[in-house]
């Protein structure tokens, strides 16, 4: 056999030993994951790893070296693999975010941030906003959403990223039958309104609702566009309990609180008729009422939330007074950038 034959063969066997060593001790027999929440660690192994290719660690972890989606995996937005050894591997995977939650025969239908249906279950995440008042179709897992229009799948997707985002999560976002969007937080309802100035709204919001959160009430934000339109919280009256058998004179009638945010504002003057007058000279005369809460620009072009009148001064809720704002000859507010702000419902006065 000639010197150059023996070569070949030489080197023919050396690859077939690498290529069996290859094949044969780079096999996956341990797997670790991390990052899951919502699904399985068998379900995801058995998604990637199906066949001879995918179960050499070598070939895996190449595959997702950086982390990347995988096709057999919808449900996960990113999967990366490290080889801790030549049968052993980590893999480390993304979920893909929940923005949205819809009922449909008694399932919660969970969809992420294109429309695809991640999860068709009876699970309950408090974290995703619940969203009623459209009409889908069948859902299909992992398969887009079908509304009765795509306008409103649009809508829905823009309303439940700007929430997830913002990180204020509603109990519910209803829609109605002209697509005016109601949010349920508690004990406070907000009117959106339409889809318009969405970004806006909800960036406003999230700097109000701390304002009125522990009140039970309803703040209106429909026309609200990012400037200096006032945005009314109607308040809802607590239930007054009527004291039985007293001899004290009759109680004075209930008043429905209503205030102006932006601010927070009144929707209607809240007036009550005089009890009587006390014959005693020397009674001290009552406090004047603070006027409703309403928004202006300071002398610092700080955009304020949380104007009032009081004693004829504009003040903040803590009773600071704001500079630039003062109360002009007709009573009406005038801010720094001459607004000029109606204090009895915190609405702006057109010129």
């Amino acid at each position: 056999m000639s010197r150059g034959i023996r070569a070949v063969l030489i080197l023919a066997a050396v690859l077939g030993i690498a290529a069996a060593v290859l094949l044969g001790g780079f096999r996956i027999h341990s797997i670790e994951i991390i990052g899951n929440e919502r699904n399985s660690s068998e379900k995801i192994r058995d998604d990637l790893i199906y066949d001879f290719l995918t179960e050499n660690t070598l070939y895996f972890c190449w595959k997702y070296r950086t982390s990347t989606p995988a096709e057999d995996t919808p449900y996960l937005s990113g999967v990366q693999a490290k080889m801790l050894s030549p049968t052993s591997v980590r893999i480390i995977v993304a979920e893909s975010t929940l923005i949205g939650q819809l009922e449909y025969n008694g399932n919660r239908v969970y969809f992420d941030s294109e429309g695809v249906v991640q999860e068709i279950s009876q699970n309950v995440y408090d974290q995703v906003p619940y969203v009623s008042g459209v009409t889908i179709e069948e859902p299909v897992l992992y398969q887009k959403l079908t509304l009765d229009n795509q306008a409103s799948l649009r809508t829905v997707l823009s309303i439940t990223q700007l929430l997830v985002k913002s990180g204020l999560i509603p109990d519910s976002v209803n829609f109605d039958e002209n697509g005016n969007m109601t949010l349920v937080l508690g004990t406070v309802t907000v009117e959106l309104g339409r889809d318009e100035y969405l970004e806006e709204k909800i960036a406003n919001l999230v700097q109000l609702y701390p304002e009125v959160s522990s009140q039970k009430g309803t703040l209106n934000m429909e026309g609200f566009t990012g400037k200096n339109e006032a945005i009314t919280f109607r308040e809802e009256a607590p239930a007054v309990e009527e004291e039985a058998e007293t001899e004290s004179a009759a109680p004075t009638e209930g008043q429905t609180g209503s205030e102006t945010l932006a601010g927070v504002g009144t929707d209607s003057s809240a007036g009550g008729e005089e009890a009587g007058q006390d014959e005693d000279d020397n009674q001290e005369p009552a406090e004047e009422t603070p006027s409703a809460v309403f928004m202006v620009f300071d002398s610092g072009g700080t955009l304020r939330y949380d104007a009032r009148v009081v004693n004829g001064e504009v003040v903040d809720s803590y009773g600071n007074p704001i500079a630039g704002c003062y109360v002009n000859e007709a009573g009406n507010v005038k801010d720094a950038y001459w607004n000029e702000i109606d204090p009895r419902t915190g609405e702006l006065i057109q010129p």
